[in-house]
């Protein structure tokens, strides 16, 4: 027979949670590493976008979505996580703050940045694109990028 509330540690003061006390865990939501790593990986995707309007003006369209959802994939996860400083379930999901509101804002031009090319409307493309980059910049002021 098991037990498996032998196998908890004694130490834990939640007798339903099998993981170890927060007091000596390995992983601590709020080291400064996990902040880096996602900065790190927004400037690449940040590096990538500037390189929207090249593919809009020789209408690369292909290359343009490969763009969207490749790299710029992981950029959504990584401005939420800078936005709310921290890991999901440890951090702040409160998203009628500005700066929510704003990375929300951005990632609606982005899709319509995505629709514009998939259509081959190049004007609207480029629209979308300067506000989502104006955004952007909105959004660096606000969370001090």
């Amino acid at each position: 027979y098991s037990d498996a509330y032998g196998q908890l540690d004694a130490d834990q003061p939640n007798p339903y949670n099998q993981f170890s006390n927060p007091k000596d865990r390995i992983f601590k939501q709020d080291d400064p590493v996990y902040m880096e790593r996602k900065k790190v990986a927004l400037k690449e995707s940040f590096q990538r976008l500037e390189r929207v309007p090249k593919l809009i003006k020789g209408k690369e369209s292909e290359n343009l979505k490969s763009l969207l959802t490749l790299q710029l994939y992981t950029m959504r996860a990584n401005m939420e996580y800078v936005t709310a400083k921290g890991t999901p379930f440890y951090r702040s999901e409160d998203q009628t703050t500005p700066a929510w509101k704003k990375v929300n804002a951005l990632f609606d031009d982005l899709g319509d940045l995505g629709a514009y090319n998939r259509e081959k409307v190049w004007p609207k493309a480029t629209e979308s694109y300067q506000k989502a980059m104006t955004k952007l910049g909105e959004w660096k002021d606000l969370v001090q990028f």
